[in-house]
């Protein structure tokens, strides 16, 4: 890893993520020159014309600089390639996360890069907007901090949450997960900001105290757990375990470095990274420890009942 030219690519991801910014933010004033699409029959999963403009100016200038690297994006358009072996150095993307915010005019989405090496994410850029402008590049390379534009930023210091502070859930936490009595009174206000890379770069700068999300995929996460790790915070990633025929289940947590902490250099394929879906938690080391560690899956059996509950009084 010492050999990699961490500097420059963090330079190539800024400028990247700058020019892409600047294209979502063209669309964001006008969003009636938006196309949208579905990737799926149910439509929810759009996908817009900034999504694929975006993804193409990021891979010409990657493949241009950095052709021996591999690149990994949402809005791939060629996959053929997938069965084949993952270089070591992958580049991974998300043009913009958080479509449905920017599609209704909610001003809380991204744009994420990040790099991988051997599954360890070390480098990261992510546009988002925020007040003063369009918006801000928060930033990092492993060893050389984390920053908003040119400002250094850390994750929430103290080593307990608090309850009036706040922190980042998936919307249908509550139905999947639940605290042990350690957590009681201390687990904080819940937001659920609907972008992935958002939350994670919310956890970079100190403004939530951690985040949990329950199935992202790589695109939705390596830029911002870049930043994140270079901003203090650690990473724990869950692993699900099913026991009784399916009836109970829990999640083992494991901090960690690599996002693929069985990375086989020439075997692990595009395919396999394209398909990871892990849960993660983010926060400070004593945090993430806390949580984690306080941290139960519901009987599987309750949320099905919960869900046959909710059918009926619709």
């Amino acid at each position: 890893m010492e050999d990699l030219p961490l500097v420059e690519m963090e330079s190539l991801a800024v400028g990247m993520a700058g020019e892409a910014g600047e294209i979502l933010a063209r669309y964001f004033r006008s969003l009636g020159a938006l196309n949208v699409e579905f990737k799926d029959k149910r439509e929810r999963d759009p996908v817009t014309n900034a999504d694929t403009e975006c993804q193409r100016l990021l891979v010409k200038a990657i493949a241009e600089r950095f052709p021996e690297h591999g690149i990994l994006g949402e809005e791939d358009e060629d996959k053929e390639k997938e069965d084949s072996p993952a270089p070591d150095t992958v580049w991974v993307l998300d043009p913009l996360d958080g479509t449905r915010n920017f599609l209704n005019g909610l001003p809380v989405y991204a744009s994420s890069i990040g790099v991988m090496h051997r599954g360890v994410p070390v480098v990261g850029a992510v546009f988002i907007p925020w007040p003063g402008g369009d918006g801000m590049v928060v930033r990092a390379h492993r060893g050389g901090g984390a920053f908003a534009g040119d400002e250094p930023i850390g994750v929430f210091p103290e080593s307990e949450p608090h309850a009036s502070r706040l922190v980042t859930l998936p919307a249908y936490f509550g139905a999947a997960y639940s605290f042990r009595k350690p957590m009681r009174g201390k687990v904080g206000e819940l937001r659920n900001l609907g972008s992935l890379a958002y939350d994670m770069v919310m956890v970079a700068m100190g403004v939530t105290q951690y985040s949990i999300t329950t199935g992202p995929h790589l695109w939705d996460v390596v830029g911002g757990l870049a930043v994140a790790a270079e901003a203090g915070a650690h990473i724990a990633l869950g692993r699900r375990e099913r026991r009784l025929l399916g009836l109970a289940q829990s999640t083992r947590w494991e901090r960690t470095e690599s996002l693929a902490p069985s990375w086989r250099s020439g075997e692990t394929t595009m395919r396999e990274l394209r398909r990871w879906v892990m849960p993660v938690a983010v926060a400070n080391p004593a945090i993430v420890e806390m949580v984690t560690s306080n941290l139960r899956a519901r009987p599987a059996t309750v949320r099905t009942l919960r869900r046959w509950w909710r059918g009926r009084r619709r």
